[in-house]
């Protein structure tokens, strides 16, 4: 399956080193999806003990359907006193319009998670809908946790009926869904039924059009390996900031990519990084995580003089929100409590994002447990690869470290997902330098 696949692949990057060779769960059925996640739990599936029974997990797997079809499942899940569809449709038109004035925006994604959700029982399980065109109208969704035997075909269905919705009303052709699951489980309960739907298909491994999926042992190589992705295979498109800023009108991007990083506490710093250490530091404390109350509740606005909004303002104390609550102090106590929580998720993404000029590209993120390890997962609409990415991922992976030294976790892995992750036009010969660094020939020497 996976030669196929690549066989229709003209510009594929092939890597040989078995252990950069990253599985991707990429179908063109939803039901092979389902029976791929469900099998891969049985394979590779750690039991955790949960209050709403125990359950058999994975890592945070990457699910693309490239031809999606509806199982015919109705769904309307109650969040919070809430439906997914009020959530969705209320923001609907918002998208519609975005799409309809720059059909080539990174901007059109919808939070389907509140902060208020960490004061209920049933907080939102799909947090975010992202919409992105590349030659037809694509989904991805955040899913925090997916019960991938009992409710896969619910939650599919609702994402493909928001696909159907926005497609529409557009009259851009529908194309593929995609689920980032941080937690695909089945209940331990359920385990000898889940066993009739395993298969045989295998996973396919590195780039393809539709995702990428990378496993890097440091920060600065899997920096350096999604420019490398992004370079030799990023399609060329407009933006939307080619008005204000020069070099930035036409960018190189791949969709979707995903990219996990084994050890990230070493190697942090790539030779070429486009900042300093210090830089990266003073980034991750004020403008992340608000580092300096950390370990306790933050009650009052903590935006500096001329910030519109930081993702440590979004993610402790947003002055907007009707209910304001800490999301950060409250996973962390979560975690402390129960390790094996799987609403530790905090959202960064606002409603009112759809009509801002500028908003968050960092969407939400969740820490999830796995073979003792705490993993950091954040998600991101828009990525510049060049000039943001390598700081996001310092940033967001100290912020893990410390989330899992607070928690008493010993160790900690990371995952950066970006829904586009492109390098602007006036850094492409920058990045070729640092992929292809030109050697000085002899009579240069003289």
């Amino acid at each position: 399956m996976a030669d196929k696949i690549f066989a229709t692949c003209s510009r594929c990057l092939f890597i040989p080193d078995v252990a950069k060779r990253t599985p991707m769960i990429l179908t063109k059925s939803p039901v092979e999806a389902k029976e791929m996640l469900i099998g891969k739990i049985l394979r590779e599936g750690e039991l955790c003990r949960s209050r709403f029974g125990n359950y058999f997990s994975v890592k945070p797997s990457l699910a693309v359907v490239e031809k999606p079809e509806f199982f015919g499942h109705e769904f309307d899940y109650d969040v919070c006193g809430e439906r997914y569809s009020e959530r969705f449709l209320k923001y609907a038109e918002m998208a519609v319009e975005k799409l309809r004035e720059s059909p080539h925006s990174r901007r059109v994604s919808i939070p389907l998670w509140y902060p208020k959700d960490h004061l209920c029982r049933n907080p939102a399980a799909i947090t975010e809908i992202s919409f992105l065109v590349v030659e037809e109208l694509h989904l991805t969704a955040f899913v925090r946790s997916l019960d991938c035997l009992n409710y896969f075909e619910h939650n599919f269905d609702f994402l493909l009926s928001a696909l159907e919705e926005i497609s529409r009303k557009t009259g851009i052709e529908s194309g593929s869904v995609a689920m980032l699951i941080a937690i695909p489980h089945v209940y331990e309960r359920d385990i000898e039924r889940a066993k009739s739907y395993e298969n045989d298909f295998e996973e396919i491994y590195g780039y393809h059009s539709l995702a990428t999926h990378l496993v890097e042992d440091y920060i600065s190589s899997a920096w350096h390996s999604a420019l490398e992705v992004i370079y030799n295979n990023g399609k060329r498109k407009r933006t939307e900031w080619g008005d204000i800023f020069e070099g930035q009108g036409e960018s190189l991007f791949v969709h979707r990519l995903f990219v996990e990083v084994k050890n990230p506490d070493e190697n942090r710093l790539h030779d070429k990084a486009p900042f300093t250490e210090k830089y990266g530091i003073d980034y991750a404390y004020n403008y992340i995580m608000h580092a300096a109350k950390l370990d306790g509740e933050v009650k009052e606005s903590i935006l500096k003089e001329g910030e519109e909004y930081t993702y440590a303002e979004r993610a402790r104390y947003c002055q907007k929100d009707d209910v304001k609550v800490d999301q950060l102090y409250s996973v962390i106590n979560k975690l402390k409590e129960d390790r094996c929580r799987r609403d530790c998720y905090v959202g960064i993404s606002r409603p009112w994002d759809l009509v801002s000029d500028d908003p968050p590209c960092l969407r939400g993120y969740q820490f999830t447990k796995f073979k003792d390890r705490l993993y950091g997962t954040f998600y991101m609409r828009s990525n510049d690869a060049y000039g943001a990415m390598h700081a996001n991922m310092f940033a967001f992976a100290l912020l893990t470290k410390y989330v899992a030294e607070i928690t008493g976790f010993e160790e900690y892995g990371y995952n950066h997902f970006a829904l586009d992750a492109h390098i602007y036009s006036e850094f492409i010969d920058a990045v070729k330098e640092i992929l292809y660094p030109e050697s000085p020939s002899y009579s240069d020497f003289l």
